[in-house]
């Protein structure tokens, strides 16, 4: 038999998202599974500290080695680059903190500890500008920023142990704030400790704001057996330091010349400005190692931005590491192909000249090869998609079994959407395995499944509720217009049925096609209030059903129905002003919820983006977990309650 037009569109259609599903693998799985083997050559033995992208252009690097080779390109063109400068050769200042924990906890690691500082100093380069503190019993400056290395040391080796705790974050503000100008790369903090904060008035947050100002690198070196996450933390939101905890105290001293060589290992590129306007994106290679960073024109830019780009850890789905390297690209341009067959095959149904239905209908008496064409469809041959009928009569089957099919079927209707309960929900089915696939790869890990896995389980019901209610509700604004255009024509001498279609003819969607639906259904033969009925119920309107109520007692006693029509159009219309007037004196409280609603999430956000470490303890400890799932569940109920109580219906 002739399929129908927009049967055939539908599935064309419903075939092109397939391919569309399809195509999203093919281009994602293979570069997930093959992101482990290209990562190898990103390791980069050395880091951009900062760009300045003022009159005189520079940045500043750290490396193992001297670099023998660098070329610098900004948004892919290629600047002139000089040679590289050690940063204590240039006209930059290097100034170097030295924060030794001389407190009575560390007093048997004091030794070792000021061997480290004492190694440090005597390594550093001549014009090196070195401060020196201790944080036992108090924050205390020894010597100021000077390049008098021989007085510095003596200062150091005479640093004796000092009554009280440990006031390191004290000591690292302190000395901080004490910088000239500070330079990323050229402002160092080099902590020689053997016992954690315990005194200080300053918070670990504090110190760790006071680096981040001055784009400092701290280097911590950590003797004895307390340590401190604080510790790590403040070297990680420095620029590029470390943090080193030894396990005993013959390994400390030897720290103090490994610190001096990286802080000289620091080095000053400068470069030509004339492409400065044509990106805010630089990448400089450093014999053949790749650092990317981004800046702003005619300002110094630093920080995580310009970190080196570095391997990330392996990524290869368990269970699937047979999809790497040559398999992996076999798997996906076998996908692709697929998924072209699909486009092409939809494409050609989508755009296929239409027939007229006396065409279609006689074709198959009046053409010879029609029989044979019905015969071919009748077949089991792949020209009408046995995979996607398969895949939709199991979806379908499913549905069927959990009572989902006709709510679907109803859903679906009432948002005018031309597609089969099952294939609507085949299509759900991979929206939700794409979105998963998808949140693995961009995001990555159990944030990435559980973001995109949750959008594309909640998104497409959403939608498809939104466009259904919508619709059903510019179906119930136009009714009262319908009723009176239908009085009209009753006046006029047509009968209902007439009238009925005249009106269809008319108005507008959805009312329009809902009225053109019950017309051909009751020339087909069903019973006018039996079609109406069931308009009523897929638009899910109790005020159609009222309409239809009062055409049905008229039938049965009798009276003037083009009275009867005016006057429930009347009411509609009355009942249509008290829901706006209802919806204007409950717009208030509407708004009071939502914004109740909203109000701790939000402020959760800001104080998450003012100070994450206060906030984060409810993330990362027990307790906090519990009180956070505490909050929400009232927020919910709070909402939940307000709505309830807000929600008139008419």
């Amino acid at each position: 038999m002739i399929e129908p037009s927009h049967v055939a569109r539908r599935r064309g259609i419903f075939a092109l998202f397939v391919a569309a599903m399809m195509l999203v693998a093919a281009l994602v799985a293979p570069a997930a599974l093959a992101q482990e083997t290209e990562a190898e050559a990103q390791v980069a033995p050395a880091e951009l500290l900062m760009i300045d992208a003022t009159e005189d252009p520079y940045l500043v690097l750290r490396t193992a080695e001297q670099p023998s080779l660098i070329e610098i390109f900004i948004a892919g063109v290629s600047v002139n680059a000089e040679t590289p400068v050690a940063l204590a050769s240039s006209d930059i200042v290097v100034q170097t903190v030295i924060l030794i924990d001389n407190s009575s906890e560390s007093a048997e690691f004091l030794e070792p500890l000021i061997a480290a500082a004492d190694d440090y100093v005597r390594r550093a380069p001549v014009t090196e500008e070195i401060g020196e503190w201790t944080s036992g019993g108090g924050t205390r400056l020894r010597v100021g920023f000077n390049n008098d290395h021989e007085r510095t040391r003596e200062i150091i080796t005479n640093i004796v142990s000092a009554s009280g705790g440990n006031k390191l974050w004290d000591g690292v503000r302190r000395s901080v704030l004490n910088m000239v100008d500070p330079v990323p790369g050229a402002a160092n903090v080099v902590v020689f400790a053997a016992n954690v904060d315990n005194a200080s008035t300053s918070s670990a947050g504090e110190a760790r704001g006071t680096i981040l100002n001055a784009n400092a690198s701290v280097f911590l070196l950590h003797g004895g057996q307390t340590t401190s996450a604080e510790e790590q933390r403040l070297v990680e939101v420095s620029v590029a330091g470390f943090y080193a905890a030894p396990d005993g105290r013959n390994e400390l001293a030897g720290y103090g010349s490994t610190i001096s060589q990286v802080v000289a290992s620091t080095w000053e590129v400068e470069f030509s400005g004339d492409a400065m306007l044509a990106g805010h994106t630089l990448d400089v290679t450093v014999d053949g190692v790749t650092l990317r960073g981004t800046f702003s024109n005619n300002t110094r830019t630093s920080g995580r931005a310009l970190a080196p780009i570095v391997a990330p850890g392996p990524t290869t789905v368990p269970g699937l590491g047979f999809l790497e390297g040559e398999t992996g690209r076999t798997v996906g341009l076998a996908l692709g192909a697929v998924a072209a067959a699909l486009c092409a095959y939809s494409f050609a149904i989508l755009f296929q000249k239409e027939e007229s239905g006396l065409d279609a209908i006689l074709g198959a008496y009046t053409d010879p090869d029609s029989q044979n064409l019905a015969d071919d469809e009748s077949g089991n041959g792949f020209s009408k998609s046995l995979f996607l009928k398969r895949a939709v009569a199991f979806t379908e089957g499913i549905a069927e079994r959990r009572g989902a099919l006709e709510r679907s079927e109803a859903l679906l209707e009432r948002a005018d959407l031309s597609l089969r309960a099952g294939e609507a929900m085949t299509a759900y089915v991979g929206i939700v395995f794409a979105s998963f696939a998808i949140g693995l790869v961009l995001i990555g890990g159990v944030p990435g499944l559980a973001v995109m896995g949750l959008l594309g389980i909640l998104l497409p019901p959403f939608i498809i509720r939104f466009l259904a209610k919508r619709r059903s509700k510019k179906f119930v604004s136009q009714l009262p217009d319908t009723l009176n255009l239908l009085s009209s024509t009753l006046k006029a001498g047509y009968s209902f049925m007439q009238g009925m279609e005249a009106v269809s003819l008319e108005i507008e969607d959805p009312m329009g096609s809902e009225l053109r639906r019950i017309v051909a259904e009751a020339q087909l033969g069903l019973p006018v209030e039996t079609a109406m009925d069931a308009s009523a119920e897929r638009m899910n309107s109790d005020d159609f059903a009222w309409a239809v109520m009062a055409v049905k007692i008229q039938r049965e006693v009798g009276g003037n129905l083009s009275e009867l029509l005016l006057t429930v159009a009347e009411t509609m219309t009355e009942r249509e002003r008290l829901r706006r007037d209802v919806a204007t004196l409950t717009a208030e409280g509407k708004m009071s919820a939502i914004v109740l609603g909203l109000l701790p999430i939000g402020l959760g956000f800001v104080m998450w983006a003012m100070n994450p470490d206060y906030i984060s303890v409810l993330f990362t400890d027990s307790l906090g977990k519990m009180l956070l799932g505490a909050a929400m569940t009232a927020v919910a109920i709070g909402f939940a309650w307000m709505k309830k109580l807000i929600d008139i219906e008419i």
